[in-house]
């Protein structure tokens, strides 16, 4: 029975653009000769890497190739130990795929973010936190926190030495 897969290669990208179509047109020949329909080839070019490796020859960037293709599940082991063997393809990775093939019409291109995720609210007491502080019997009557026990008493005084300012000057006044 006849199944759906997609590949995917990353190709070094020293092997040059004459030797990177004549790749992938080998390897759409060996899944044709084997037996497998091939519905789709699409070079997506040059494509900076995410990361960097001694496996990867530590490459910056490589061709990606994608291979949507329909075919029986016993022609997948001689084309994977083709890839092992090829030093040209530095990765790969071959998946079943369930339904129907996806095929986007363009790549965005690598420096452009597309992703716009939605707006957030930005309530802060919404939801469990850990560092929130629900006591309610401190002198602010929910006030998370007010600093050192120290620093607490000394704005008590200072509010009760601006009262005493205000008292003083109205009897100041009384005084006259």
């Amino acid at each position: 029975m006849a199944k759906k897969y997609e590949l995917v290669l990353i190709l070094d990208p020293q092997v040059g653009d004459t030797q990177l179509e004549a790749s992938i047109e080998r390897y759409k020949a060996q899944l044709e000769t084997a037996g497998a329909e091939v519905v789709n080839v699409d070079n997506w070019g040059l494509r900076k890497l995410a990361y960097t490796s001694m496996a990867l020859r530590r490459r910056q960037q490589a061709f990606y190739v994608l291979y949507q293709f329909e075919g029986a599940a016993e022609i997948l082991g001689p084309l994977e130990a083709a890839f092992r063997l090829d030093e040209a393809v530095l990765r790969h990775l071959l998946l079943t795929v369930d339904g129907e093939f996806l095929r986007v019409p363009q790549l965005a291109p690598e420096n452009i973010y597309i992703y716009n995720p939605p707006a957030r609210p930005h309530d802060r007491n919404r939801g469990p936190r850990r560092d929130r502080d629900d006591r309610r019997d401190g002198p602010g009557g929910g006030s998370r926190y007010s600093g050192p026990p120290s620093s607490r008493d000394d704005d008590d005084d200072e509010v009760a030495s601006v009262a005493d300012v205000g008292g003083d000057a109205e009897v100041d006044d009384a005084d006259e």
